[in-house]
């Protein structure tokens, strides 16, 4: 990633040095200072080049440094001389330690074997000893972008703070010619980023200002422009080892010497260079420079801010009015609208939308298909995928009101009617289609868990606007039948009927000597209403139990390898690949048995391949029993749903005798 090491050092200014060119009213505002590299601690009087900062800065409040921690005992002792300093003057001190990956990955990207150790001992001394704040700086490259969930996970079971960064071509770091690794991601490890990035800001960051970075940088992925602020743009400047003043870090011509001109008058008259740095380049900047939210982001935020309130299960009163106002869209042949939860999909839930793509396909030759997703970027990789042509809206935008009064048929395509929110996606959408006349199908689905009054309101206003009920199991019919004028059906699930209509088309597989594990995390909406006290019991004895009985059927078929593969890719609804992290961590640690877990991207057709050629296939996760069965697969199951979908679908198939019992789930 950086190539400063090529710079030839000719002079560096010294601590008197510094303490003269701070004294330009340029710098007399400036409340923190960071200290980064290369490795500023190869400098032995990097204390005095933090002490003149302090005292010739008015204002200072805080100073910071990046480390390398390449040479952990000289680091060490660096840092403990400025700390020192930062406690005699009383002035805050933060520690960046530049982690890219667990082990033998993070030091191949930094090129140095052992560095991961020494980052680690630096880590513990800095936040242990010195007490000083101390987060892990992590930067993606090619080289890593499959490896940055793992060293999540890790910081996170050893409770150290990290944050994460994009590669950018940086001036200062002579790393222009670093392209084969900087900003050249293929389609799917640019897809997987932008779940990685999703995670953070969902799930493991508090900060706002990081979450709107983070937001930011997955837009940016996507090939949008760069919404967040930056402080070089309003209050920052880069002064370098020799005195030399840059505009930014990334981007910016070196516009003057500080040893040889006053600083300001050089900030002043390169203004040209200013205004092409933000014309040309900043846009297309990925770095995390993290800033007070822009205009453009309040916009968006106040927009968000608005649909949120509109769109959910209260709402509909106040919008039904404004229907009128919304224009029509016009859709050549019969027009169909898919709802639903895509945009969180599982391997399952793309099955089914191929599923009832292909049977409205043998209805209708010219079908114009719309899909509303929560996020159009995960759909948008799924029609990809499959290979289906179709458009996709935003279902939290004013565009599923729109499609819902110009399509023919609206479908709720899949899927659970239960506690969600997200319930009135569906619930707009009927209840437009049939203000307009067009038809209602609910199309595969199943019901529950349904545990809350709201719930129970938005799912019985679905039914009575649906022209055709199908559902996916006889489970759910009583419910429906009780709340429905209209006859209820079962069918096979959509994602079944797009597997058999693939079987003339699935090779024939060579079996490996492999059991392969479909796990998800055991979640407390399927707890039947017991304490939560008790159900986290009751889950670590059942995760005991899952390992013991991967161990023993692996034992009895005499199969030493057991590789976990994942029907969930997204932090909503719980990526399956964080549990197979924890799960195999936990419970596996003492085993003669080689186990490891798929780190990419899970498909329909990688699915396929691997249940077909395993010699046994332990499925969790709904549509994991549901694929392993209609493959005709060997195949044990596991009811996390306590007597719902996975028991009703082995019971429908007369394959009770594939379902494991534990005693935890009793």
């Amino acid at each position: 990633m950086c190539n400063i090491w090529k710079q030839k050092q000719e002079y560096e200014v010294s601590p008197n040095d510094l303490k003269k060119i701070l004294q330009s009213d340029l710098y007399r505002e400036v409340e923190f200072v960071g200290i980064t590299g290369g490795e500023p601690t190869m400098r032995e009087d990097i204390a005095d080049i933090f002490e003149s900062f302090i005292v010739s800065l008015p204002k200072i409040k805080g100073v910071s440094i990046i480390t390398n921690a390449i040479k952990g005992k000289a680091v060490k002792k660096r840092l403990q001389e400025i700390n020192d300093v930062c406690l005699k003057y009383r002035v805050d001190f933060g520690i960046m330690v530049s982690v890219d990956g667990v082990g033998e990955v993070h030091d191949k990207q930094r090129g140095v074997v052992g560095n991961f150790e020494s980052a680690l001992e630096v880590i513990k001394y800095a936040r242990d000893i010195l007490k000083v704040p101390t987060t892990i700086g992590s930067t993606i490259t090619k080289l890593n972008v499959w490896d940055v969930d793992e060293l999540l996970h890790f910081a996170i079971c050893n409770n150290i703070k990290i944050r994460f960064r994009v590669a950018e071509f940086i001036k200062r770091l002579y790393n222009e010619d670093r392209s084969e690794v900087i900003k050249s991601f293929s389609k799917n490890e640019i897809y997987n980023l932008y779940l990685f990035f999703r995670k953070l800001e969902l799930k493991h960051e508090t900060n706002e200002k990081f979450k709107r970075t983070y937001r930011s940088i997955q837009q940016q992925l996507q090939g949008n422009g760069r919404k967040i602020g930056c402080p070089y743009k309003s209050g920052g400047v880069v002064l370098n080892s020799r005195g030399e003043i840059s505009y930014c870090a990334p981007k910016s011509e070196i516009i003057g010497s500080s040893i040889e001109t006053d600083s300001l008058k050089i900030y002043r008259s390169n203004l040209r260079e200013r205004r092409r740095i933000i014309d040309k380049e900043c846009s297309n900047c990925i770095h995390d420079y993290h800033h007070n939210i822009t205009f453009e982001e309040y916009l968006d935020e106040l927009k968000n801010f608005v649909l949120k309130r509109l769109m959910n299960l209260d709402s509909f009163g106040r919008i039904k009015y404004l229907l009128p106002v919304s224009k029509r869209t016009n859709l050549k042949g019969y027009s169909i609208l898919i709802v639903g939860w895509y945009g969180t999909e599982t391997v399952g839930d793309k099955a089914i939308l191929a599923g009832i793509i292909y049977q409205y396909k043998k209805r209708h030759k010219d079908l114009n298909i719309v899909i509303a997703s929560i996020d159009p970027v995960i759909t948008h990789q799924t029609i990809e995928e499959l290979n289906i042509s179709a458009a996709v809206i935003d279902s939290r935008s004013w565009d599923l009101i729109k499609y819902s009064k110009s399509v023919n048929e609206v479908i709720m395509g899949g899927g659970p009617l239960m506690d969600l929110n997200e319930l009135y996606i569906p619930l707009y959408s009927f209840q437009i289609a049939r203000m307009g006349g067009a038809k209602t199908t609910i199309f595969g689905c199943g019901v529950g868990p349904i545990k809350t009054d709201r719930t129970r309101n938005a799912v019985n206003k679905i039914i009575s606007n649906s022209d055709q009920i199908l559902l996916r199991d006889k489970g759910s019919i009583k419910y429906l039948e009780a709340k429905s004028r209209q006859k209820v059906e079962v069918i096979d699930d959509p994602a079944r009927t797009f597997l058999l209509s693939r079987s003339n088309k699935v090779m024939e597989q060579s079996k490996k000597s492999e059991i392969a594990c479909f796990l998800r995390e055991w979640t407390y909406e399927y707890s039947n209403d017991i304490s939560l006290e008790e159900f986290n019991k009751r889950k670590f004895q059942f995760e005991k139990e899952l390992s013991e009985s991967i161990i023993d059927i692996a034992s009895k078929k005499g199969i030493n390898n057991i590789r976990f593969y994942h029907m969930h890719n997204y932090v909503l609804g719980n990526d399956d690949r964080d549990f197979s992290r924890y799960f195999i961590e936990k419970y596996f640690a003492d085993t003669r048995f080689n186990l490891s877990y798929d780190k990419g991207l899970s498909t329909v057709d990688g699915i396929i391949e691997v249940m077909t050629s395993s010699q046994h296939n332990i499925c969790m996760r709904f549509h994991s029993v549901l694929f392993a069965h209609t493959l005709n697969t060997s195949f044990s199951a596991i009811d996390y749903t306590l007597g719902g979908k996975i028991f009703n679908y082995l019971t429908e198939h007369n394959k009770l005798d594939s379902l494991i019992h534990f005693k935890s789930l009793n």
